[in-house]
């Protein structure tokens, strides 16, 4: 079970309104390397999206790394930092922050994403659990964002070293200004690989999904 969890709080990335999946507040552990890719669509229009991350642990609460995201006509690099810890089963805590270039514009900066997390356990076991992603985007040339997502989720245990999580929540600007979305998924664990099939946008004609796998090693 520890081992489960464990693997459950690796699933970080680093786009504040590029992703839907939830991100928790571990970092990926001293000395070893966290990747993770994933391809986004509206399936009937052409909206592809990509995202890519590599982190390596910086001592037991600390990781950096790069990532690179990809969409219509768009492409960004960005360097990221981020801290965590898990103070209990009940609680923990991270943060992050990463400045983002336009690859398609000399490198020129673009955008700052920081984001706070939070996530702890609900059942004793651990296996129902709840999670906060808070993100805050200061853009060059738009406006600034401030959004949260809220989730709760369930592991559910299939055999040695395998689970399947289901998780659902919503997404919401902290103005207030638009209706609340709806994200849900499902992710599949096999040792240290997850894979991730997720979406938001649901009532609307083109919903997004998400296809992606993470590791660590």
């Amino acid at each position: 079970m520890k081992k489960l969890f464990i693997l459950l709080i690796l699933t970080i990335a680093v786009s504040s309104v590029k992703a839907q999946v939830p991100y928790f507040a571990g970092t990926v552990g001293n000395g070893k390397l966290y990747g993770y890719t994933s391809l986004k669509a509206r399936p009937g229009i052409n909206a592809q999206e990509t995202y890519t991350t590599f982190q390596y642990g910086l001592g037991s609460y600390a990781a950096a790394g790069l990532d690179l995201y990809t969409g219509k006509n768009c492409s960004y690099a960005g360097y990221l930092f981020r801290v965590g810890k898990k103070f209990s089963k009940w609680f923990g805590m991270g943060g992050q922050v990463t400045p983002s270039f336009d690859l398609n514009n000399n490198f020129k900066f673009s955008y700052l994403t920081s984001a706070l997390y939070m996530n702890g356990a609900i059942s004793n076991d651990g296996n129902f659990f709840w999670c906060s992603n808070t993100w805050w985007g200061v853009n060059d040339g738009a406006d600034n964002t401030l959004t949260n997502w809220e989730y709760l989720g369930y592991c559910i245990p299939i055999m040695k070293g395998q689970s399947i999580t289901p998780m659902i929540g919503t997404i919401h600007s902290w103005k207030f200004d638009q209706d609340v979305d709806i994200s849900a998924g499902v992710y599949y664990s096999i040792k240290n690989w997850n894979i991730y099939l997720w979406g938001n946008d649901f009532l609307k004609s083109n919903p997004r999904v998400v296809v992606g796998v993470d590791f660590v090693m």
